[in-house]
């Protein structure tokens, strides 16, 4: 099987950088994500586990990675000072186990404004769309946690669709499956969406055709990645559940008994986790031509009630759609 899905790769101009005249704003990438809802010592060998394997699968250099920044304002070359410092926040010692115990002012001001106890970004450093970032962000520890405050982990990346074809997707789900494997996650997910140097105030307004056409690609939608929760963040080619999602769905055994299309395989990671797959390449759909994904709509109706759902929110919005558009591309996977 070939790739199903299209290059999509808007270009505009982008203010305030108008004398430079069009430049590409977004382009289609592999997006993975995993929901942690734990404290940085506790996840700290895995995602350390993840991002080695990570730079090794990808390489380093001037069209992989090649920055690195801890903070908004710390974005610099991956220089050994930086490498240093990245395996040194990546070790589970902390001079305090929760937030109330920090006896740093200042440290305790940074948290807050943040909304991190640890951000880590890799990233490429001459703004250029290479495809290839990872970021990870570390929740504020807190032993009075309510349902209001950051209550996951979570770590984010991306891959160019390039990388994929060129070494197909057995090795990307094999990568993919390799660092989820050290990870203690709620959900998580990988597929088709878009990596972008600029807000979505200047892309999707360009590609909303491509949008409403192709329901395989998604955008970043419904709660904040550090507020999903154990909530699942919609329908995607790699589908990862924990606890208490794969438990509430009665295991593996019979959610593989319920999802009956032959492009879809469930997978048992260990006693409490699985991943489910939906067909051998990740796939855009096309609603022009019929394809309306149906693995990915069976998948859907398993999960509705565990899904972050924007629906009945009347803030939710696309930038360039109109609220009723929003709405059924929100649910498309669900009508």
């Amino acid at each position: 099987m070939t790739p199903q899905y299209p290059r999509i790769r808007p270009h505009g101009v982008y203010p305030p950088e108008d004398e430079a005249g069009e430049r590409l704003l977004a382009r289609e990438v592999i997006h993975f994500v995993f929901y942690m809802p734990h404290d940085h010592p506790d996840l700290a060998a895995g995602v350390s586990h993840a991002f080695d394997r990570y730079l090794k699968a990808v390489g380093e250099g001037l069209d992989a990675i090649d920055s690195c920044s801890f903070g908004p304002s710390s974005f610099g070359p991956l220089s050994e000072e930086r490498r240093k410092r990245l395996r040194e926040l990546l070790l589970p010692d902390r001079p305090f186990r929760y937030a109330e115990d920090c006896a740093d002012p200042y440290r305790i001001k940074e948290m807050e404004k943040s909304g991190h106890e640890t951000w880590i970004h890799l990233g490429n450093g001459h703004g250029r769309l290479t495809g290839f970032k990872l970021t990870y962000s570390a929740r504020i520890p807190s032993r009075d946690r309510t349902t209001s405050d950051h209550d996951v982990s979570y770590l984010s990346g991306t891959l160019p669709t390039e990388y994929l074809e060129e070494h197909g997707p057995s090795t990307v789900r094999e990568l993919l499956l390799d660092l989820a494997s050290g990870l203690d996650f709620a959900s998580g997910h990988a597929g088709l969406s878009f990596d972008s140097l600029v807000g979505d105030v200047f892309f999707t307004p360009r590609i909303r055709t491509e949008l409403l056409r192709h329901p395989g690609i998604s955008l970043n939608h419904g709660s904040s990645p550090d507020w999903m929760g154990t909530r699942v963040d919609g329908v995607h080619w790699l589908n990862f559940l924990g606890p208490p999602v794969l438990q509430a769905l009665n295991g593996v055994s019979n959610l593989r008994s319920r999802l009956r299309s032959p492009e879809t395989a469930v997978q048992a990671i260990d006693e409490t986790r699985a991943v489910v797959t939906l067909g051998d390449w990740p796939e855009a759909g096309d609603l022009t031509r019929g394809n309306s994904l149906p693995a990915y709509r069976e998948l859907g109706r398993e999960l509705e009630s565990w899904l972050d759902k924007p629906f009945d929110d009347p803030r939710f919005r696309i930038e360039g759609f109109t609220q009723e558009e929003a709405m059924r591309w929100a649910r498309r996977f669900l009508d």
